[in-house]
């Protein structure tokens, strides 16, 4: 599963990162810097990287649970790829709810 990757993922090494370049507006800013100013993030990267990891968790399991909850439903059909141990929506039942 794809969130349980995201938690404590344990990066280490500039290799495995990228930059990018986002815009944020300046209250996002100021409380960032107010956080790494209280010493609850050792620096704004890590307190973003942080955030979005959190979301990207929430985000992943709730679209897990409709997934689980759907295919219960009958509304959809997964398929689960025996090599990665993951899910995968198979696209000719959604297609089908469409006609």
């Amino acid at each position: 599963m794809v969130f349980s990757q995201l938690s404590g993922c344990g990066i280490r090494g500039a290799d495995l990162m990228q930059i990018v370049t986002v815009n944020l507006p300046s209250i996002y800013i100021d409380a960032i810097a107010k956080l790494t100013e209280q010493g609850m993030f050792p620096s704004r990267s890590e307190a973003i990287r942080q955030a979005l990891r959190d979301f990207l968790k929430s985000e992943l399991e709730m679209v897990e649970s409709l997934l689980d909850l759907s295919e219960k439903e009958g509304k959809i059909q997964v398929v689960q790829d025996t090599k990665t141990k993951t899910k995968k929506i198979d696209m000719r039942s959604i297609r089908a709810g469409w006609t």
